[in-house]
């Protein structure tokens, strides 16, 4: 059977106290972690039993404490770049081919074809998608269909009668 590897903590136990109540929800296992390290609690299988986590993730936190100390243990790395990547010009322009009557979008797929040729993106399905339905509020259900070229004096007489 392995050992466990000791690691020093250089924190103090009131200062992990108090960290913890501050600290995410997410991170307050490792926190947890560093707490039992000062104990004297070195065991992976006592320490992911006591944080609730997994062995891995234990090991990965030891790992990470060693080499980055508090500060790297309690970065937090979720998360992506979420910008969308079309800029003022580029929006302007959806905003007109979707106000259109004539040359609309009939759906997400044509949006994204048309996206991709005309500003020059690789924007997948999915991310047009979104784009269009969380900024222009567009959606794929319409309305019964209208004629564009209908003569509203002709519809104006139809109604009075």
């Amino acid at each position: 059977m392995a050992t466990a590897h000791p690691v020093t903590v250089n924190e103090s136990v009131e200062d992990l106290k108090r960290l913890y109540t501050k600290a995410a929800v997410h991170i307050r296992p490792r926190l947890k972690m560093l707490q039992y390290l000062s104990k004297g609690i070195y065991a992976i299988d006592a320490l992911a039993a006591k944080t609730g986590a997994s062995r891995n993730a234990v090991a990965c936190w030891k790992r990470t404490y060693k080499t980055g100390g508090l500060t790297a243990l309690c970065a937090d790395k979720r998360g992506g770049d979420f910008r969308s990547g079309i800029d003022a010009t580029g929006k302007e322009k959806i905003a007109a081919k979707l106000s259109d009557p004539k040359n609309a979008f009939t759906s997400f797929g044509q949006a994204q074809a048309w996206i991709n040729e005309e500003l020059g993106t690789d924007k997948k399905y999915h991310a047009i998608n979104k784009y269009l339905k969380r900024n222009f509020g567009a959606r794929l259900k319409v309305g019964r269909k209208s004629h564009v070229k209908k003569d509203e004096t002709a519809v104006a007489a139809f109604k009075k009668t």
